[in-house]
């Protein structure tokens, strides 16, 4: 069997189909998921009243409404960006009548300089925040705010979600939080119970609430509510992160480590709502300042624990994790270097969750000590999230092959075995992501999740499977043009197995909003994978897994998607794919292409059965 589709070109499938194509709306930059997603309807996704009150400056708020009205001392955010006329109501009325979300950021305009008792920290504070000052200079790294990004927002979300908060206590069980909390409150606790378990390098949730008693830290919870925002109904995440980013950037805002946790957590957030660029910029202004502090050094996390043994864990992990953010981030968009893969670095390794959730930390391991588990003779348990470290590790190995140029058959293999020795070397008790209680172990989820897409991105440059059926798939990284092959090759069979092994991720019994954001863009990779070899067979022969791992992958992205715009960006993409392909293939068979087929019969059967299909993907939408 050929994968280049000898009796359905892609090129002439494109070309059937060209009718039916289904391409994604996009909308305003300012697109809040959370506001979208709880609106009655999802054709418009109005601002709530707290986010209005949260973006409009106290100082703005005149007792003569009708004088305020009249005078418009700014334009709203979608107004200001358009360069339209606003006439400073709140909503305005161009927001209002178009359903979009009303913002407005303090104006900067007339400003008659600082109060003389305040000139100097005012002075120092517009020269450095690009939020107050947007024409100070700035640094290479420093974004631009917010207000104007690069690129589109989507205009919906698929449904009104409630997504439920709890309290997580040192037992890892968890209780109904109580009634009453405030919303800013609300999105700290939606932090720790959806977001945390995700990416747990902040201090865990009894530890860290006692910290913030004694010690300012604003700027680490204002990015801890934009983040929880996305999970917290009714809350204003676009407000909030303008918030988090003006905090971070505000000059006498501490160069210290939790300013690092603060960058880290911003560009999470960022990058899963598609602000890719923005998400890059912070994320690298994060490892200067984490560098500049010695964060890769052993010694940081001893001299900065004020004799907390969670609290230097805390250190620790925090390293970790910006080495595992920089190589996600790397490998997904293909838009950056795995900068902090070959920086030298000695910090130990983090334990296991419920150890550190527990407060008893064991003594550590070194990364010398793991890849010598299998001379040295010792018998050390290591924790799932150095797994997830190694796997990030293997990632590093496949990006630096590509630097240079294409890998050899030799390089490939010596990669290969990486992978392979991962997986063999996994004690019995990570061979599941699911304990024995039911329990979700989400390091070993990613590290798994990490390993496949590294398989994919190793393998399907070799493979020959022809991916320009899936030229519009961009929603994670650019399209990767690979030249379809006659043969199905070994490279090809890893890359399949791979894509099938991400899949099967995705049935893992657990809230798909509880894993990281970077999984949309794992499926989303496998889903480029099951498009190509579908699109290569027959007209309607030997696709029913195929078919039935697309509607698992394309569902799973529509569910992402009611917490991160970036999976409905990829959603939309890959379903539109996966009815171009089926028009094609449709059209192909209606005029005769399947005269070779033994049963007309069956043919028409698996129409039936594939129109059902797509029509439940026209209903995704």
């Amino acid at each position: 069997m050929s994968w280049s589709a000898s009796s359905t070109s892609p090129s002439t499938m494109r070309s059937a189909a060209s009718n039916s194509t289904v391409s994604m709306e996009s909308s305003s930059p300012l697109q809040t998921p959370s506001s979208a997603t709880r609106s009655p309807s999802s054709d418009q996704p109005p601002g709530t009243r707290d986010e209005r009150q949260l973006s409009i400056s106290s100082s703005e708020q005149n007792k003569d409404k009708d004088k305020e009205r009249m005078t418009v001392p700014s334009a709203c955010v979608q107004c200001r960006s358009k360069h339209l006329k606003c006439d400073g109501l709140s909503p305005c009325t161009r927001c209002s009548s178009n359903g979009l979300e009303c913002v407005f950021v303090r104006s900067r305009r007339g400003f008659k300089g600082p109060r003389k008792n305040g000139a100097q920290k005012a002075a120092g504070s517009a020269a450095t925040c690009p939020l107050v000052n947007p024409n100070a200079p700035r640094g290479p790294h420093v974004p631009s705010g917010l207000a104007t990004p690069p690129d589109q927002r989507l205009q919906t979300l698929p449904r009104p979600i409630d997504l439920p908060i709890f309290e997580v206590n040192q037992d890892l069980a968890s209780k109904p939080l109580p009634s009453g909390l405030d919303l800013r409150e609300r999105c700290i606790e939606a932090f720790f119970y959806h977001f945390h378990p995700a990416h747990p390098f902040v201090l865990p949730r009894a530890q860290f609430m006692a910290l913030r008693k004694e010690k300012p830290l604003d700027h680490l919870l204002a990015a801890m509510r934009y983040v929880g925002s996305f999970y917290t109904s009714g809350a204003p995440t676009t407000a909030l992160g303008l918030e988090a980013e003006r905090s971070i950037y505000q000059a006498d805002c501490p160069r210290d480590g939790y300013r690092v946790q603060a960058m880290l957590i911003l560009a999470i957030g960022l990058d899963g709502y598609t602000y890719q660029e923005k998400a890059l910029q912070i994320l690298v202004d994060a490892q200067d300042l984490a560098l500049e502090l010695g964060m890769n050094k052993r010694e940081f996390a001893l001299l900065s624990n004020s004799g907390s043994d969670v609290l230097e864990e805390s250190w620790r992990r925090t390293w970790w994790e910006l080495y595992i953010v920089d190589g996600m981030i790397a490998g997904v968009h293909q838009k950056s270097s795995f900068r902090l893969k070959d920086m030298p670095a000695d910090v130990l390794l983090p334990c296991e969750e419920r150890e550190y959730a527990s407060g008893f930390i064991p003594q550590g391991h070194s990364l010398e000590d793991f890849d010598d588990e299998s001379f040295d003779g010792r018998d050390f348990s290591y924790s799932s999230f150095t797994y997830r470290i190694a796997a990030l590790r293997n990632l590093g190995r496949v990006l630096a092959s590509r630097q240079v140029t294409l890998p050899d058959a030799a390089a490939v293999l010596r990669i290969d075995a990486y992978l392979v020795n991962w997986r063999l070397h996994l004690p019995v008790t990570k061979k599941e992501c699911i304990s024995s209680d039911g329990q979700l172990d989400e390091m070993l989820f990613q590290a798994h999740m990490i390993t496949e897409a590294t398989t994919v991105l190793l393998h399907r440059e070799h493979s020959e499977l022809d991916s320009s059926i899936a030229k519009d798939v961009t929603s994670c990284a650019p399209h990767k043009q690979i030249v379809p092959g006659e043969t199905y090759n070994i490279h090809a069979a890893k890359t399949v197995q791979a894509a099938q092994d991400i899949s099967k991720l995705i049935t893992i019994p657990v809230p798909l909003v509880r894993h990281t954001h970077f999984f949309t863009c794992v499926v989303t990779l496998g889903s480029i994978v099951h498009l190509s070899c579908w699109s290569a067979l027959m007209s309607f022969i030997q696709d029913d897994d195929l078919k039935q791992q697309l509607r698992l992958n394309i569902g799973a992205l529509k569910t992402l998607w009611q917490v991160w715009p970036s999976a409905g960006k990829a959603f939309g993409q890959v379903k539109g794919v996966a009815q171009e392909i089926f028009a094609a293939k449709k059209h192909a068979a209606e005029v005769g292409y399947w005269s070779n087929i033994s049963s007309q019969d069956e043919v028409m059967r698996s129409m039936v059965e594939d129109q059902n299909i797509m029509d439940e993907l026209q209903l995704l939408s």
